[in-house]
Order: C-alpha cells, then sequence, then structure tokens
C-alpha cells in the first residue's frame, strides 16, 4: 500500500484549554475541516495516510512559543487520544517530528540528554491515551532527524536515541522507531557509523541498537522523509544531485531498504518541489518526483517501478 504523510498542530487545533480534553468533540479543539477530506480522497484512493503532531500550546507550556514542551505530560496524552478518536481513518501515527531539533521541540541541550529524557515522557504518556482511544493504533516513537550537535540548538539521533530514557530507567512505549535518514554519502551500508550522525547507511546499526534498548522487541523502522534535492539547494539541506542520479539513488535506496528487511515503510519526500519564492529560491525544497508546475522528472518512473511487496515501502 502507498502511503501519505501529513501534520496537524496541537497549538493549532487546541488554542484554549479545553473542558474534557479526551473528547474530540470538546468546543475548544478546532479540527481542520479540509484534512478530514484529504485523509477521506487518500483512502478512497488505497492511499494509507499517516498523520505527525507538531506544536505544543500556550496553555500547556507557561505561555512560551509552540517549540517547547508541556509543563504535564498527560496534557499532550489527552489530546493524541482525542486525536486519535476524531481520525479513525489514520492508524498510524508520527508522534512529534524531529525532536531533536530547536525549530520544533524546546529545550534541547543539557549535554544533550534534556530533550530525548522530555520526549520519552510525552512518547510513553501518549503510547497509553492512544491505544486506549484505539487498540489497532501504531505509535511511532523517535522521528529523529540524521544530524545533531549536542547543543542547545539539537541533539544528535544516536545521543537521543541513548538518552530517550523514562525517569524510572525503562523505555517508554512505542511500536516502530522513526526516522528521517537524509544522506549526501554514497549508497552503501558496508560503511560505518559515524558519531553524532545516523543517515541511511546507519540503518543496520540504527536496528541494532534498537535491539539493544527494547529487546525482543523487533522494532521496524519507518522512515518518514527521505530524498535529495535537484534544481538548487534548500534551507536545512544543501546538498544537490542531478535528475538522473535523484532516480538512480531512488532505486537502489529502496533496493537496499528491501534487503535490510527492517524498514516497514519509507516515504519519499517531496511528491512535487516546492512552489519557488520569488528572491531566496534557497528556502525551497526540489526533492520532489514531480517539479512544482507538475513536470515528471526520471525519478517519477523509479519511484512507480519500486515494488510493493508485503510490507509499505512507499
Amino acid at each position: 500500500m502507498r502511503v501519505w504523510s501529513s501534520g496537524i498542530s496541537w497549538a493549532a487545533i487546541a488554542p484554549t484549554r479545553p473542558a474534557n480534553p479526551t473528547s474530540p468533540d470538546d468546543p475548544a479543539y478546532q479540527w481542520p475541516a479540509e484534512l478530514d477530506r484529504f485523509l477521506n480522497q487518500a483512502r478512497a484512493n488505497g492511499i494509507e495516510p499517516v498523520l505527525y503532531v507538531l506544536g505544543f500550546p500556550g496553555w500547556s507550556n507557561g505561555g512560551r512559543d509552540s517549540r517547547w514542551v508541556p509543563r504535564s505530560p498527560k496534557d499532550f496524552a489527552d489530546f493524541m487520544g482525542a486525536a486519535v478518536r476524531h481520525y479513525p481513518q489514520v492508524r498510524r501515527w508520527l508522534v512529534f517530528s524531529e525532536p531533536g531539533n530547536s525549530l520544533n521541540f524546546m529545550p534541547q541541550g543539557g549535554k544533550g540528554s534534556r530533550a530525548p529524557r522530555l520526549y520519552a515522557r510525552l512518547l510513553d504518556a501518549a503510547y497509553a491515551s492512544m491505544h486506549a482511544a484505539r487498540r489497532n493504533v501504531v505509535v511511532i516513537g523517535g522521528n529523529v532527524h540524521q544530524g545533531g550537535y549536542n547543543d542547545q540548538y539539537t541533539t544528535a539521533p544516536d545521543r537521543f536515541l541513548r538518552y530517550m530514557v523514562l525517569p524510572n530507567g525503562r523505555r517508554p512505549r512505542l511500536d516502530m522507531f522513526g526516522i528521517n535518514p537524509y544522506t549526501q554519502r554514497p549508497l552503501n551500508m558496508a560503511l560505518r557509523h559515524r558519531p553524532r550522525r545516523v543517515d541511511f547507511n546507519d540503518l543496520d546499526w540504527l536496528a541494532q541498537q534498537l535491539d539493544r534498548y527494547w529487546p525482543k522487541r523487533h522494532l521496524q523502522l519507518f522512515v518518514d522523509e527521505f530524498g535529495w534535492n535537484t534544481e538548487h539547494e534548500a534551507l536545512g539541506w544543501f546538498y544537490v544531485v542531478s535528475r538522473p542520479k535523484q532516480s538512480a539513488d531512488i532505486a537502489t535506496s529502496y533496493r537496499l531498504a528491501s534487503r535490510l528487511g527492517r524498514i516497514d515503510t519509507m516515504c519519499s519526500f517531496l511528491l512535487f518541489d516546492q512552489r519557488p519564492a520569488k528572491q531566496e529560491k534557497w528556502v525551497n525544497w526540489t526533492s520532489g518526483l514531480r517539479t512544482w508546475d507538475g513536470v515528471r522528472k526520471p525519478a517519477w518512473r523509479a519511484f512507480a517501478r519500486v515494488p510493493r511487496g508485503p510490507g509499505r515501502l512507499g
């Protein structure tokens, strides 16, 4: 089955504190009507929708901006339970996107262990609430980016994984582990893991770490974002390849993912390039399978040829 991934903002949906936070019908919730239509259309066309969550409302974090964690993990968990109830079309959820980046999640720092410890509390609380709302929901945790510096701005994915621990020393509950393993290296999983990074070539290393920290679980990997810019550099990712190179690398990456046997889903980011800005084009990602105005790149055909198989590589 093909997959379509999108996101929602807790801060936007719940600008004021709900009186009955586990109920999606509480009047404080402002669910985006257009998203329901998109989710229904995806299901009608045989596409599985997956949602990630970003943004903490000011009432939950002492009036800070939406990057700062809530004071009570229960507030976040209550919202996640309500979201699962509101969107029956969605079975798989990413509990936050790239929490090791200060652009999305604060605070970082603390020798690289503050963010993962805070995130672990949110994830574990959300897990219980989400499974109470619907037993077959799939909770995807971690959802780390590919690199970091363990400072006040970013936490490296290997450090994030190491310190993703609850106050009692246990690991938070989750059903899959998510990662966005962008890479500038040639696609070769025989390359050694480098400190402060976990890119595509390190996914075998990552699987070993998951087996160490969550023994006997054999957790599968969910790749929410992966790809290469083709037209020009972009904010946060300055590596650029030709369109033929993008096509060849997409074919190779899916073949390697299938061989690894631990990747449940791998999403290409994006379907369409972002529309060019009038002045600063570098802020627009061009990793799409089509240009912003719909022209198919060679990667479109390469992606279409990816075998659907028993898993959900797509």
